[in-house]
């Protein structure tokens, strides 16, 4: 059976919102409303594609085949000190949010890492570029190693765009063909999980790590489930603020053993939040996140591994040589991680070439993305914004912003659903996110697990430059593969 033809007859489209609505609200497919973000007494259906969008078959499979050597990667460069110091030493110099983070990386290095077993919860994100052309290629647009999101609801999106397409008239084997298996929710409880297994001690908390007031605190909750759901279930969750973590974690200073409250051992911290200054609301928050990074505790990201995530790193891994480092004798490694690679150019220098394209980007600002160091969503500058805001920077400004080729993704036609609001069909773009796991311990290198399991796809109207589904530009959606 072919994909649906759009437009939908306006009675089958009244039908389909209505049921997909009601699947969301059964199955949990729900965030909090922005009118009480603090409460969960009332919640919407999270903003979703009413169809799963298309994606190319080949890019897809592309995407989810270099995942493993992209953990493996990110695995290596976080315990490289003095590649990061050395990267970011320009940013540090005028970004303070990046230097708190570094002054914590350097002062836990010369102590000695109480903890050097890590677990990696990673996801990468991609676009499907279409050239002039006509053809298509996959582009990485960034790594996410701290907060990676949405495991929960993506995977229930997969199963409810099932639901849809069988009622549509796909049988089983259609359906199998077009949507991929999506276990992701499954891939960040069991890095979570295996990283409590391997600390050891069987009456040890999972701490989640977490913002004030989320609205979309249910799917930290899809996590915190599932893993309740493995067949030991004695992983018990807490959840703490970073601001709780200052108060309430206290290090013995001989044995690095982090209790909560004096009395329960944390086996295992999952970073949900402290990717963004206005987290670290003062000194007392940072003192928070040095205690745990000087604990035993397992941490996912730990330090090294947050600063490995930033945008400058992400700049440097892509020049000539770079991935040679870390991936020696590996060129088949190197060559499909490269593949993915957008054009990526950093500002700290004052030579010919950084001037060069600079002039382009102030002639040409449609061509690039300018961005910053900044996670979660929002923050970057497009079009005429590029040309602006690199006339307003100072050269030591400049530094801490890296310049990126601007993506020009394949467009599809869907029907956005949010709730309370219209819905009507209209010309999309789509960014997909591939889940996967790294246990491994960073003295020795050895990596226990490397696992890549499930994927996200998030859609947002043609023609709007920021993609988070937590900014409100986007919505959860399903790659359908052709």
């Amino acid at each position: 059976m072919a994909y649906p033809t759009l437009p939908l007859d306006a009675a089958l489209l009244d039908r389909l919102v209505c049921d997909s609505k009601d699947w969301a609200q059964s199955h949990g497919l729900v965030m909090r409303t922005r009118e009480h973000k603090d409460k969960s007494d009332i919640c919407q259906t999270a903003p979703f594609a009413l169809l799963p969008s298309s994606f190319p078959r080949n890019l897809y499979e592309q995407a989810v085949g270099v995942e493993e050597d992209m953990n493996l990667l990110y695995f290596l460069v976080s315990w490289d000190y003095e590649f990061i110091k050395e990267s970011l030493a320009e940013v540090v110099e005028t970004d303070e949010f990046t230097r708190r983070l570094m002054d914590i990386y350097t002062e836990v290095h010369k102590e000695g890492l109480a903890q050097t077993k890590v677990v990696q919860i990673q996801r990468s994100d991609y676009m499907c570029h279409s050239s002039p052309d006509g053809s298509h290629s996959i582009k990485q647009v960034e790594v996410n190693n701290i907060a990676s999101s949405f495991g929960g609801l993506g995977e229930l999106c997969t199963k409810m765009h099932m639901a849809t397409l069988h009622y549509l008239g796909f049988d089983t084997e259609k359906l199998a063909q077009s949507i991929p298996e999506n276990r992701c929710l499954t891939t960040v409880a069991t890095g979570i999980y295996q990283a409590w297994l391997a600390y050891g001690e069987s009456n040890a908390l999972v701490v989640f790590l977490v913002e004030d007031v989320n609205q979309n605190q249910l799917d930290q909750r899809h996590v915190e489930y599932r893993i309740s759901e493995f067949p030991d279930r004695r992983a018990r969750v807490e959840r703490l603020t970073l601001t709780d973590c200052a108060h309430r974690l206290e290090l013995c200073e001989k044995t690095k053993v982090l209790r909560l409250d004096g009395k329960d051992e944390v086996a295992v911290i999952y970073f949900r939040a402290g990717y963004v200054p206005d987290q670290y609301k003062s000194d007392l928050e940072w003192a928070g996140r040095l205690k745990i990074e000087r604990s035993k505790a397992i941490k996912t990201p730990w330090i090294g591994l947050q600063l490995a995530n930033t945008k400058k790193i992400q700049q440097v891994l892509a020049k000539p040589g770079v991935l040679e480092k870390f991936l020696p004798n590996n060129p088949e490694k190197v060559a499909a991680i490269r593949a993915t690679f957008a054009g990526m150019w950093g500002l700290e220098s004052s030579d010919a070439n950084t001037k060069t394209i600079v002039d382009e980007a102030l002639a040409h600002p449609e061509k690039f993305v300018l961005k910053p160091q900044l996670e979660g969503g929002g923050g970057n500058f497009y079009g005429a914004e590029v040309a602006n805001k690199l006339t307003k920077l100072s050269a030591a400004e400049r530094s801490a912003f890296i310049l990126m080729e601007r993506i020009h993704p394949m467009i599809n036609t869907n029907y956005l659903i949010r709730s309370m609001q219209p819905v009507s069909l209209m010309g999309c773009v789509s960014e997909l996110g591939v889940f996967g796991y790294l246990l491994g311990d960073g003295a020795s290198k050895a990596i226990d697990q490397n696992h890549v399991g499930g994927h996200i796809l998030r859609t947002k109207a043609e023609g709007i430059d920021e993609g988070g589904i937590a900014v409100g530009a986007a919505v959860m959606d399903s790659p359908y593969l052709v």
